[in-house]
């Protein structure tokens, strides 16, 4: 039975009011559209537009309404279209209103905490408008410790059969290549040795693998928080922190895997396999050392045809479902782009998508190709609480950071991949 729509409205007259003023809160990180900021006694985030790109120009109240009310509308069609279960692995944001005076408040009180290449967005004021949620690195009741959460993003796991024989025979995904981009303007030290065709792989180790590549070599993939806390990432990635939350990183890495692929959350205790795992811990140690010693980088090896099925209910296959809504290769996505008119609205794919709706294969090459734009920059929160063998060991998967993206993604995209291009020429990278 198909689930009604939900008619999002987020004009600030008919939404509730909240304060922040009587609340212990804190700057949680920001993304390109949002400052998120975490409300730990009411386990909740609170994510505060930021001011457009828009040359300056003054945003008005019912154009800040209209934004957050297709971001919901966005966020609420993927959920029932993508998400087996719907509401199990994505909650929409709950629209409210904080007052301008608090908004500007927080907005000098954050700034010292915000990194430099993002200041010169403020918070946007139009409208005072915010979207509440529950906070996905910490577990209720608040007052019991020991609340362990990595959030990751998984990035593009497939690519299109098109855009592999592009220009001949592929030997990287747009994520190892992207690296190389990274690496060329100084961004990186080395390219990290995690590939996203690993993670969606559907086969265990594979994803294993790319775990234990991630808490290696974070970059911004990967974070780890305790109690809903963010943790620093060391300059030898969070290996430690995953020892202390689990006894080794091998079972780390098995846990989360075993999340990732459905094995085991919502009350579902993870199971132990009897081995601390800290021998294997300390011989995967040796073998990084030696590496750093000796000067190897290991990029990843990008295998693009090794991939099985995975359980429809698992939430790597809920996100690659999501992906493979581009339905032709870029250069199809960028001529339909070319040929559109400059006043074509930026987000009219939203609209288009009908939650369970078999139709999307009439979308046009650009509406699927922003749909699947869209899961390749979500987050996954994988949380649990306790060491193996405690009596509180359940783990929760939930996906964030569903927002739409512009039509103007599509022309931003090519300059990136023109620019990726020119530095994997640089390093002999095809």
């Amino acid at each position: 039975m198909t689930e009604p729509a939900v008619a999002w409205d987020a004009r600030p007259k008919s939404l509730q009011e909240l304060t922040l003023s009587d609340k212990a809160w804190r700057y949680q990180g920001e993304g390109n559209a949002n400052v998120v900021l975490s409300v730990p006694a009411d386990g909740t985030v609170v994510r505060v537009m930021k001011e457009g790109d828009g040359g300056g120009a003054e945003v008005t109240e019912a154009a800040a309404a209209e934004t957050l009310s297709v971001r919901l509308r966005f966020c609420d069609a993927v959920r029932r279209t993508f998400f087996d279960g719907g509401s199990r692995h994505v909650d929409v944001p709950v629209p409210m209103r904080v007052s301008s005076e608090e908004l500007r408040e927080i907005d000098r009180v954050i700034r010292p905490h915000r990194p430099p290449s993002r200041r010169h967005k403020g918070l946007e004021l139009a409208g005072c408008l915010v979207a509440v949620c529950p906070d996905y690195t910490a577990l209720p009741p608040p007052d019991v410790p020991g609340a362990w959460c990595v959030e990751i993003k998984p990035k593009q796991g497939w690519v299109h059969e098109d855009d592999v024989a592009a220009g001949g025979v592929r030997t990287k995904c747009p994520f190892c290549a992207h690296q190389y981009l990274k690496l060329f303007r100084g961004d990186i030290q080395r390219p990290s040795g995690y590939c996203p065709l690993d993670m969606f792989s559907g086969r265990r180790e594979r994803v294993r693998r790319a775990v234990r590549s991630l808490l290696r070599d974070p970059q911004n993939n990967l974070k780890m928080f305790l109690d809903g806390n963010p943790l620093a990432a060391p300059d030898d990635g969070f290996g430690a922190a995953a020892g202390e939350a689990l006894g080794s990183v091998r079972r780390f890495c098995a846990l989360v895997a075993g999340a990732l692929l459905g094995d085991f959350e919502g009350g579902q205790d993870a199971p132990a396999d009897g081995r601390d795992g800290s021998e294997d811990d300390r011989e995967e140690e040796k073998e990084e050392h030696r590496s750093a010693a000796s000067g190897a980088v290991p990029p990843a090896s990008c295998d693009f045809a090794g991939a099985v099925p995975m359980p429809r209910h698992c939430v790597l296959h809920e996100i690659l479902t999501m992906q493979q809504m581009q339905t032709t290769g870029f250069a199809a996505v960028c001529s339909e782009y070319d040929g559109r008119h400059p006043r074509d609205p930026q987000f009219g794919h939203v609209d288009r998508l009908r939650p369970n709706d078999d139709g999307a294969a009439a979308w046009t090459p650009v509406d699927g190709y922003l749909v699947a734009a869209t899961a390749r920059d979500c987050s996954v929160y994988v949380t649990f609480r306790g060491r193996p063998g405690s009596s509180s060991n359940a783990i929760r998967v939930k996906v964030s950071d569903l927002d739409p993206k512009p039509l103007s993604t599509v022309d931003k995209h090519r300059k990136r991949d023109a620019n990726i291009s020119l530095a994997c020429r640089q390093y002999s990278v095809e």
